[in-house]
């Protein structure tokens, strides 16, 4: 279309088309058929992890934890098979430390019941399990049986030592007389006591107290003694002191226990005591004969030198003589 003087755009004569009902609607079903496609288109682009195909169990379906291995068992010949840790998987320290500390506490009740501490307690008839009474009672009637069975000789010196007299203390330190099954009770009774005074301050949360207290009034002695570190000391000399045999035994020098050139003088005396002290014996005698010996040389020699001396003064006396008479010789010559 050309443009309107001055380039302004002239007015469009065409009429403007009027919009039906008809077409409004196919637009919108249009539209909104678009709408929904692209949602849809977006949704499959967008999708997160596939929920599992696997139902979910109801109480109809699903059966009890471990009925399955139980069925088995019970199945089984009742043979006794030892499982290992791969078998029952592990276990939780706390749960293993809980389980532990149980069975000791049942260890500890049954040892009580069985040594009669646990008798006379609170709640003892409904907890028990075991009837010692009945059990004790059994045990007796065994006893007698096989005590009516045996020899009748044997019998009577039983008797007789159970219903000999003897004296035992009571627990409050009288002195008593009965029979030795009477004091076999009552110490049984101490001992069981005992036991349960120790067995209640171990339990117990509260400390015990201290034997080495003082209360009251006392007077303190020797709380400082100098002494007593120089006593330490002594007695810690005394402790590392040799107690072995004063004197030593002998030990002499083995020539055998090394191998190396020894000198012309050496002498391997023997390790036997009386083979040595001949050897030794030997060596004296040989050393005196020695210095025996060495001493008549020195004797001969020194009367040698005395007679050379002897010599040669008589020699020089006789030579001064000689000179002596030539001089007066000449001297004759001259005055005759």
């Amino acid at each position: 279309m050309a443009d309107g003087l001055y380039g302004v755009k002239s007015a469009s004569k065409t009429k403007a088309k009027e919009i039906s009902s008809s077409t409004s609607l196919a637009f919108s079903t249009n539209l909104a058929s678009l709408i929904s496609s692209s949602s849809s288109a977006k949704a499959k682009a967008t999708a997160g992890r596939p929920r599992s195909s696997k139902d979910k169990s109801d109480i109809f379906t699903a059966h009890n934890k471990n009925v399955k291995k139980r069925s088995a068992a019970d199945l089984e010949d009742g043979q006794q098979r030892h499982k290992t840790k791969d078998d029952i998987g592990s276990i939780e320290a706390a749960e293993l430390h809980r389980s532990k500390r149980k069975m000791e506490d049942k260890v500890r009740l049954y040892n009580a019941m069985k040594r009669g501490e646990y008798i006379g307690q609170e709640g003892y008839d409904d907890r028990a399990l075991v009837d010692f009474d009945r059990k004790w009672a059994e045990t007796q009637v065994q006893g007698r049986d096989e005590y009516d069975h045996g020899d009748g000789s044997d019998s009577e010196e039983a008797g007789t030592d159970e219903d000999e007299l003897v004296e035992y203390f009571d627990e409050f330190g009288r002195l008593r007389k009965g029979t030795k099954a009477q004091a076999a009770q009552e110490e049984r009774l101490k001992r069981i006591r005992t036991n349960l005074v120790e067995e209640e301050e171990r339990l117990s949360a509260r400390p015990s107290v201290p034997t080495n207290v003082i209360h009251g009034d006392t007077i303190q002695y020797a709380a400082f003694n100098p002494d007593q570190v120089i006593a330490d000391r002594m007695a810690d000399l005394a402790k590392k002191r040799d107690k072995s045999a004063t004197p030593p035994p002998e030990t002499h020098f083995d020539a055998n226990a090394e191998v190396r050139t020894r000198g012309t003088g050496f002498y391997a005396f023997s390790q036997d005591a009386e083979e040595r002290k001949k050897e030794m014996d030997a060596l004296e005698r040989e050393r005196q004969e020695t210095e025996r010996i060495r001493k008549e040389r020195e004797e001969k020699k020194e009367q040698r030198r005395k007679e050379i001396e002897e010599r040669r003064k008589l020699i020089a006396e006789q030579r001064a003589k000689a000179q002596a008479d030539k001089f007066l010789d000449s001297l004759d010559i001259e005055g005759a």
